[in-house]
């Protein structure tokens, strides 16, 4: 019997996105192409557009693994990873934005021996 691949957790480790925060007082241009960068960046490492079956809904867990033992702001890394969660859209993981039903984010300090990664991982919502 085949699986259902809408129904199989999906994990990604992506870098630390490039696009600053909601509070940044960057111009609205170099914004702009930053947070295409970075959604070109999801697209490209959760494997371009593959033929599976997108989740209808889903909850999605980010822990956000800081560069230093500084942490940052909770909201703030959800705004900054915005741009990887429409990626993971353009890339099929679910049918579009309105699938996202719940978010959980964790923020961690950095351990000595990991750099600063952003862990998206996905599963479906009945």
């Amino acid at each position: 019997m085949p699986v259902d691949s809408s129904s199989i957790p999906r994990t990604i480790e992506l870098p630390l996105p490039k696009v600053q925060g909601s509070n940044a007082r960057s111009h609205w241009t170099v914004r702009s192409r930053t947070a295409k960068s970075d959604r070109y960046v999801a697209f490209g490492i959760a494997g371009g557009r593959l033929l599976r079956k997108p989740m209808e809904s889903a909850h999605v867990f980010i822990d956000w693994h800081c560069l230093t033992k500084r942490l940052i702001d909770c909201d703030n890394a959800l705004s900054r990873c915005k741009s990887y969660l429409d990626g993971l859209t353009d890339a099929g993981w679910w049918v579009d934005d309105r699938a996202i039903r719940v978010v959980t984010i964790a923020v961690h300090p950095a351990a000595p021996d990991r750099k600063g990664i952003v862990r998206i991982r996905a599963t479906p919502v009945e």
